[in-house]
């Protein structure tokens, strides 16, 4: 859950890591229903780093390796890691929930994707 801070007198969520928001870009909802946020709580900035979730059924296999499988509202998705993009930290307002418990297979996935490890 988003925990609140103190911004210019007022009181603001800020997104955390592994929470999911419903997909801002409404032209690309249809394809990505949701996006997950990717950044480090303790890293600071006016944009988040976020990949778009993929139902695993609207997309042909993707390598686990590089879109992980993970659970959101009793439905599967593929993280899609390749598509990481940064997104103004205020397109980020109500998250739907948390793929934290995925966090091992991100993690992963994000080393293969820049270390090849």
């Amino acid at each position: 859950m988003a925990i609140p801070t103190m911004t210019g007198g007022k009181c603001v969520a800020k997104p955390m890591q592994h929470e999911v928001f419903v997909n801002p870009t409404e032209r690309f909802r249809a394809a990505f229903p949701f996006i997950a946020e990717l950044q480090a709580d303790v890293a600071e900035g006016r944009d988040r780093m976020v990949a778009p979730m993929a139902r695993t059924t609207a997309v042909p296999p993707t390598p686990a390796r590089l879109s992980p499988i993970v659970q959101h509202g009793g439905q599967a998705f593929y993280l899609v890691l390749p598509l990481i993009g940064l997104l103004p930290r205020n397109r980020l307002t109500k998250p739907v929930g948390t793929i934290r418990a995925y966090r091992d297979d991100i993690v992963r996935a994000i080393d293969w994707l820049f270390t090849g490890v």
